[in-house]
């Protein structure tokens, strides 16, 4: 693992300590904006841990121990940061919960997705997600949102995450088949189609009517906001 796009960020590497750079620009990236406390520090800390080995980020074990963390909150805090972490082949990592397959669900995994999953996946072979069903019914049940035109491996990656969620969540009280998957996406719709904000039927703070995507909604934040309500005050 290693910070994406790392040359932008050594700056004088041959001093002791090396150095790295804190852009401007980050005061307008919305993704930056979207970590909680926690994770922007340890963002930040990861980008000083990787001045010492060239961008290159240590096994879980080590970072837990840097960063005075178990490594169960070192996995929490990673999974958040795939934004600005890849893998030495250029793949956005795999994130705690995501099962960052192939372009289709019908090709085998990859060695970095066994490495990289810290749960189990449900069985039946629930952790193949449904990509075009779940945008149907996205369009289906909140057709004034916007519309899914390009579905790269960002939004990918995010679907699979919620997917596996929500799967291992059901598979708590009974066996799940994939159809209780996608009953479970359709009353999630249906949910935020009764929020106000959510489908821009009032202003947000700036005075402007806020209109969700699919994206926003699968954000890990923003997707347990919706599931627990916090959306929905405005009805």
């Amino acid at each position: 693992m290693q910070i994406k796009n790392w040359k932008k960020f050594q700056h004088f590497k041959d001093r002791k300590p090396p150095w790295v750079k804190l852009y401007r620009d980050l005061l307008d990236d919305i993704e930056w904006f979207e970590l909680d406390p926690k994770a922007a520090k340890v963002l930040v800390m990861l980008w000083l841990i990787a001045s010492e080995d060239d961008g290159n980020i240590p096994t879980a074990k080590q970072l837990a121990f840097r960063l005075r963390m178990s490594e169960k909150e070192t996995e929490v805090c990673i999974s958040k940061l795939s934004h600005w972490l890849e893998q030495g082949d250029n793949e956005v990592i795999s994130t705690r919960y995501q099962d960052d397959a192939p372009e289709t669900e019908t090709e085998t995994e990859t060695e970095l997705e066994k490495e990289t999953k810290c749960i189990s996946p449900p069985s039946g072979g629930l952790q193949n997600c449904d990509h075009e069903k779940v945008i149907a019914l996205y369009h289906q049940h909140l057709p004034t949102l916007r519309r899914v035109e390009v579905w790269n491996e960002t939004r990918k990656g995010y679907l699979r995450q919620r997917w596996r969620e929500v799967a291992e969540e059901l598979a708590k009280e009974k066996q799940v088949q994939v159809s209780d998957i996608l009953d479970w996406f359709t009353e999630f719709f249906v949910h935020i189609g009764t929020s106000k904000f959510l489908t821009g039927r009032v202003n947000s703070k700036d005075g402007r009517p806020f209109i969700a995507d699919l994206e926003w909604i699968l954000k890990p934040s923003n997707f347990a906001k919706i599931v627990e309500g916090k959306y929905h005050g405005t009805n």
